[in-house]
């Protein structure tokens, strides 16, 4: 079908086309229902990374559940009303309906409370001098009891991990079996809770596992509400330009189509999303609309063409030609990205990729039919944008110069770019799940699970001399104020001077046992049963910068890797939450550097086949060579980091911003094939394709707009950053690119 064929079936049958492209849309994006969230933060490594590999093994080795934890606040939780509110939460029978079956029915392998063991204390033979207890397996009301059970070694013992020492906050911890249904046990435990009965403690549901959840589900919610609030921004810009809803209806309806038929494609093919995934709607709302905006206010400036069948042939060979060169160079910007090592930054490159390649093909359908049908012309314009024009011609050097003095200082202060992947800034701040955790960290010395496995031959730990080698190791990490627990701590604690049966009579103690009370537990126990593997639990609160948390992972790896274990002894490098947060956070700069470079190579070879020159092809670049360069000054000036979604930005501006110069270099070149000399080309360039530029970066900066109606500090960052180098790429285009258009070697 040539270009006539197919704008005459534009104008002839524009009802026929909207209504066999909507029923295609809505077919595909039926699709979209087997989309969801994956909040893990191991996603972000490749499967064959070392980090990966090596939690593979631990799990494997030590069946690490997951965990629920119950966080329990009261004025005192010694209080007997508080502890039975505890116990008929822990012993519900919608929580742990078969105590002991090890989870293989109700999904819950064990509970572990300060209830409980006040239970056992209380169900103590009655002994003389008041050693034992009441023999009733029951919470006690008696005050005086529980603190005297609570003075006992075996509760003692059990504080800074089951409760506080200042006794206002304890935990439920409940350990789920293998292969458990997370979600379906949290419902239950939540329903636990809200029926106890009385209400003497506040009580929520926290974890890791349960972070997760909670930011799977608040994504998944609002992206509903980020797709309102978008297209609520984006019609706001849409009617200020065009005062009319026809202007907003053309513009909107394609993006619309877009969004729904690139989430239809994800839900068939890339159905496990991330929350960066989210801003792909943004994304699209704000880029998709570019291109309706150039198509149709084409469309209107061609007013002078009568026939609508020659008036949308010529769209559709001009700027409809500009608008596939843009799209071309917007995908490999963004495809560029799905070289990237990480799984969901892959995604979100390929998302954006085919989101751009639907808004391309709904513009060039739709755009053309909508207009025909509304009859649309432009009514809306800025006022005195000639003048602004005519100035911009007129003072082309200064503006050179003060790009060039603010790309200096934003190269000067690259040094200071940071990055950080903090979990907590993926995730919404007013979650209780997140708050709790923190608390959690606080009071109990930390909420994600790292550990050091050390492996020797058979038998290899029950010799004295690998006993002493380990706590030796232990020792040093301690002296540099870090936080480290094994079941050497335990055999150390009763044995001074250790003979082999008083190591094997301690670490049996350890085999087959659930010991760590830590978000995740080895239900094999934290010694395997021929005694050559064991763990060691490295504790690092939450909410530290990524530098702290980076520090003590290289001081406990550094220290692991110098320590020498006997008997063919071996001690693993750190792993865990953090120690994968660390190994994200090291490969993120070398990320955005190789995703950068590949896409900067790609669009240039692009644009020089597209424009036939290399000279068009270099110039056209200028703008996002301007725009990388300053990019470092709004990092360092709005103390953003590099983070796992920040990381994608250099990409998507080299597509954005070769979008806009594209749109530029392209009219000034057809109305140089026109006649006109290059003063001239480049005034009308500027003042007609400029104008829609402005039109379309501000249905960017709209749609990118609605990311802060989400709480994730990250995600508003992101956000931020699109918002300022869509400026800036506007900028580049309109008032910088004409300055290299003036010289005289340009024909």
């Amino acid at each position: 079908m040539n270009l006539r064929t197919f704008a005459r079936l534009l104008v002839n049958r524009p009802r026929t086309i909207i209504l066999v492209y909507t029923i295609l849309t809505i077919l595909i994006g039926l699709q979209a229902q087997n989309i969801y969230v994956e909040s893990n933060l191991l996603s972000f490594l490749p499967s064959d990374d070392p980090q990966v590999k090596l939690w593979e093994r631990m799990d494997e080795e030590f069946q690490l559940g997951s965990t629920i934890i119950v966080y329990v606040e009261a004025d005192d939780i010694r209080d007997p009303e508080v502890l039975k509110e505890m116990d008929r939460v822990a012993s519900s029978p919608l929580v742990n309906k078969f105590e002991n079956d090890k989870g293989i029915h109700d999904g819950i392998y064990s509970v572990k409370s300060l209830a409980e063991y006040i239970k056992k204390e209380n169900a103590k033979p009655p002994m003389p001098g008041g050693l034992g207890g009441t023999g009733e397996f029951k919470i006690p009301d008696d005050k005086n009891l529980i603190a005297e059970y609570m003075s006992r070694y075996t509760i003692q013992g059990l504080k800074g991990t089951l409760f506080t020492n200042t006794y206002d906050v304890a935990v439920i911890i409940l350990q789920l079996a293998e292969n458990a249904d997370y979600q379906e046990i949290q419902d239950r435990v939540a329903e636990a809770i809200k029926h106890r009965g009385t209400t003497y403690s506040e009580m929520t549901i926290t974890g890791t596992t349960a972070m997760q959840n909670a930011i799977r589900t608040y994504t998944l919610n609002y992206v509903k509400i980020i797709f309102l609030i978008a297209i609520i921004l984006v019609s706001i810009v849409l009617f200020f330009f065009h005062r009319t809803i026809k202007g907003v209806i053309i513009a909107l309806l394609p993006t619309a189509y877009s969004i729904v038929l690139t989430f239809g494609t994800l839900g068939a093919i890339r159905p496990e999303l991330t929350t960066l995934s989210i801003s792909i709607i943004a994304l699209l709302l704000g880029l998709g609309v570019d291109y309706s905006v150039h198509l149709m206010n084409r469309f209107a400036e061609e007013h002078a063409e009568e026939d609508l069948i020659d008036r949308t042939e010529k769209i559709l060979r001009t700027t409809g030609k500009a608008i596939l060169l843009s799209t071309v160079t917007t995908v490999i910007g963004f495809g560029s990205l799905m070289i990237s090592s990480m799984n969901p930054i892959v995604t979100f490159g390929f998302g954006s990729s085919i989101g751009i390649l639907y808004a391309f093909i709904s513009t060039i359908i739709l755009t053309p039919s909508l207009s025909v049908i509304l009859r649309f012309k432009r009514d809306g314009i800025i006022p005195h944008w000639e003048k602004l024009t005519a100035f911009i011609m007129n003072n082309k050097k200064r503006f050179l110069m003060i790009a060039i003095f603010f790309a200096f200082i934003s190269l000067i202060v690259l040094p200071q770019t940071e990055t950080d992947v903090n979990y907590l800034d993926l995730a919404p701040k007013d979650l209780p799940e997140i708050n709790k955790l923190i608390e959690y960290s606080n009071n109990f010395g930390g909420a994600n699970f790292n550990a050091l496995m050390i492996e020797t031959e058979p038998q290899g730990l029950t010799y004295p001399e690998t006993i002493d080698a380990i706590y030796n190791m232990e020792l040093k990490m301690k002296e540099k104020g870090i936080n480290v627990y094994s079941v050497i701590d335990e055999v150390e604690k009763v044995n001074e001077i250790l003979g082999r049966n008083d190591v094997i009579e301690g670490l049996s103690e350890f085999v087959g046992v659930d010991e760590i009370i830590f978000d995740r537990i080895a239900t094999e126990g934290m010694v395997d049963k021929d005694f050559s593997k064991t763990i060691v639990l490295v504790y690092i609160p939450t909410g530290l910068t990524m530098e702290e948390t980076e520090h003590i992972v290289d001081t406990v790896n550094e220290i692991a890797a110098n320590t020498v274990i006997p008997h063919n002894g071996h001690v693993s490098q750190l792993t865990g939450q953090d120690a994968i947060n660390v190994a994200i956070n090291k490969k993120l700069t070398d990320q955005q550097i190789r995703s950068m470079i590949i896409a900067i190579l790609l669009v240039l070879a692009t644009l020089i086949i597209i424009f036939s020159s290399s000279i068009y092809g270099f110039l056209t670049m200028i703008p996002v060579a301007f725009i990388l360069m300053w990019e470092p000054g709004f990092l360092v000036a709005f103390d953003i980091p590099l983070n796992v979604i920040t990381i994608s930005i250099a990409s998507i501006m080299i597509g954005i911003g070769i979008d806009y110069g594209v749109h530029i270099t392209h009219r000034f070149r057809e109305e140089m094939n026109r006649g006109l000399i290059k003063r001239d080309a480049m005034k009308l360039a500027i003042e007609r394709t400029g104008l829609s530029l402005v039109e379309a970066a501000s249905t960017t900066v709209a749609g990118i707009a609605s990311i802060f109606f989400m709480n994730i500090s990250a995600l508003q960052e992101f956000a931020l950053l699109i918002i300022l180098m869509t400026i800036s790429s506007l900028i580049g285009a309109v008032f910088i690119l004409p300055i290299f258009y003036d010289f005289k070697f340009i024909k």
